[in-house]
């Protein structure tokens, strides 16, 4: 069992000052946990905290709330959480206790959600406040409200005099920055994500299926201290690489196919986000070493690149830059828009909180930022799907690459597998 990798007791509540000091006098902000997400019947989901609670208490409570309450100079701080009854208790497990709560997010101000309108009567009625925020979560293809849209709408039918405001871009542009605790936590989840790939390259073999890779990765991360998968593992063999998010994982695999996975672990809700693409026999045939190495190339050069101040289309466009040299140098292309029938997916997003996390990649990057940086080649007509990522951290001078210890060239590959059936 690995050493536990902890906050610092501090960091919750520094986020929350610097946080508050940013939002207008006279005002009240509310931050919504999670809630069980119903799977079939009575049946749920495992959970997962919001981002922007946990970011601000560091607590796993469902169905609670964050709120910050500003007025007359002062701020308060306060949580309400659902307390369950010793009946609920016995299925479900005890309440957390108030002084592990304050221990943990340093909040001392703990309420029953019940007490909400209580609350509302006192900060709504006669003080002037009229100024709400609110994190305005966006889904594409909505279906039903959240949790945060229920609550917005229930306040709203309260006091129509309100101005729910969004306060995302406060919260984005303080999560893109990365302190040394969650540094460790991404750390920690790409240690466990490798444990995961170690693993599959000691059993990689023809006849297996994609299932049973992702089956060695998740019971490598709950072994190793990740409560679950970041996202939902691709595993992908043959001409499924092909496929951006190919998620069935339910074919076998057959020799001299290539599989690409594109995984991680989860530590402390802090994500790894790794692609890695293996040779199922155990060696890449010539045709697929070069594109591999082509991939593999774009990939060093973007990393070579990254520094403040430098943005991620500004990546991307290295990327293309690199992918086009090599096919056209193997006459796959003769013009650079060709490229987009290979290549069609950016080259970095940010990750942390969220394996694709928030802020703008139209911004600048900064010291601090956490990006992944994932190249890929998909050659539909030859069945060779090809995407090679790792996790990187932006240093005053340049970047760190976190998930540098988890093999990637072809040749280390092929002599760890190969090693393998030697013993």
């Amino acid at each position: 069992m690995r050493k536990e990798v902890k906050f610092s007791a501090e960091f919750f509540k520094k986020k929350r000052e610097v946080f508050a000091k940013k939002l207008s006098g006279n005002s009240v902000t509310f931050i919504l946990s999670s809630i069980d997400k119903v799977k079939n019947r009575d049946t749920f989901f495992k959970f997962r905290q919001d981002p922007n609670f946990f970011y601000l208490t560091g607590l796993e409570l469902k169905r609670s709330v964050l709120a910050i309450l500003k007025s007359g100079g002062k701020t308060t701080e306060i949580i309400f959480r659902k307390f369950l009854d010793p009946t609920l208790e016995k299925w479900v497990g005890k309440n957390m206790p108030e002084k592990e709560i304050t221990a943990v997010s340093g909040i001392k101000d703990i309420r029953d959600i019940k007490d909400l309108d209580d609350f509302y009567r006192q900060i709504f009625n006669g003080s002037g406040i009229v100024d709400v925020f609110m994190y305005n979560e966006y889904i594409p293809e909505l279906i039903v409200p959240t949790y945060t849209h229920v609550f917005a709408s229930n306040l709203r039918q309260k006091f129509s005099f309100i101005n729910i405001r969004p306060v995302n871009s406060t919260l984005d542009t303080l999560r893109l920055v990365k302190e040394k605790c969650e540094i460790d936590m991404i750390k920690r989840a790409i240690d466990i994500t490798a444990a995961g790939l170690e693993e599959i390259l000691k059993e990689l073999k023809p006849g297996m299926s994609e299932n049973e890779c992702e089956g060695i990765l998740t019971g490598n991360y709950l072994k190793y201290g990740s409560v679950q998968p970041a996202f939902q593992t691709i595993a992908a063999s043959g001409e499924m690489a092909t496929v951006l998010h190919y998620e069935d994982n339910n074919r076998k695999f057959n020799k001299g196919e290539l599989i690409l996975l594109d995984t991680g672990a989860e530590y402390k809700n802090y994500a790894a986000d790794i692609s890695r693409t293996y040779p199922v026999s155990g060696r890449y045939t010539s045709e697929q070493k070069k594109f591999y190495n082509i991939v593999l190339d774009a990939s060093k050069a973007v990393m070579k690149a990254i520094k403040p101040g430098v943005t991620i289309p500004e990546l991307q466009e290295i990327t293309k830059d690199t992918l086009f040299r090599g096919l056209y140098d193997m006459k796959m292309v003769k013009e650079k828009s060709e490229l987009s029938n290979y290549y069609y997916h950016g080259v970095s997003h940010y990750l942390g909180i969220d394996t694709h996390d928030v802020g703008s990649n139209q911004i600048p990057l900064k010291k601090g930022n956490v990006i992944t940086v994932e190249p890929g080649l998909y050659i539909a007509e030859k069945k060779i799907g090809i995407r090679l990522e790792n996790d990187v951290l932006v240093t005053a001078g340049g970047c760190e690459n976190l998930s540098a210890h988890i093999p990637i060239e072809a040749s280390e590959l092929e002599d760890i597998m190969n090693s393998r059936k030697r013993k």
